[in-house]
């Protein structure tokens, strides 16, 4: 039988890698070539490049960020899920042979687990309410 600690080890293990494979191949150049990502984003929900990358943005740095220390894991993730399954459905037109879509879709899997598992104890979030 799996102990609580080892889920909740697993769970941190999980987070932490994904946040930051996350964060180092999508949100740091967001972060760091706002205008030169602006430039070649696509605009699938057609309301314009601006809020479509601001969003982008959002969830592959901040949220990203949020699941890596363990804070709103469950609502950041969900951000990431529809991020991520937006990407997959409007964009890579939900083609799982291209690695594109591949990788939208396994992100997707991934924040969407993370909507329903929540972070684990391991985690500022769990830090905090110890606190109180």
């Amino acid at each position: 039988m799996i102990k609580l600690k080892q889920i909740d080890l697993g769970l941190l293990l999980f987070r932490v890698m994904v946040s930051a494979v996350l964060y180092i191949n999508h949100g740091h150049e967001k972060l760091f070539d706002f205008s030169g990502m602006l430039n070649r984003i696509a605009d699938p929900l057609h309301i314009g490049k601006l809020p479509g990358l601001l969003f982008a943005t959002f969830s592959d740095v901040v949220c990203a960020a949020l699941v890596f220390i363990g804070f709103r894991v469950r609502l950041a993730a969900a951000f990431i899920a529809l991020n991520t399954f937006l990407a997959f459905v409007l964009v890579q037109k939900l083609d799982v042979t291209s690695f594109r879509g591949e990788i939208a879709l396994l992100y997707f899997c991934c924040s969407l687990l993370l909507c329903f598992t929540g972070g684990g104890a391991y985690g500022l979030e769990r830090a905090s309410h110890k606190q109180q």
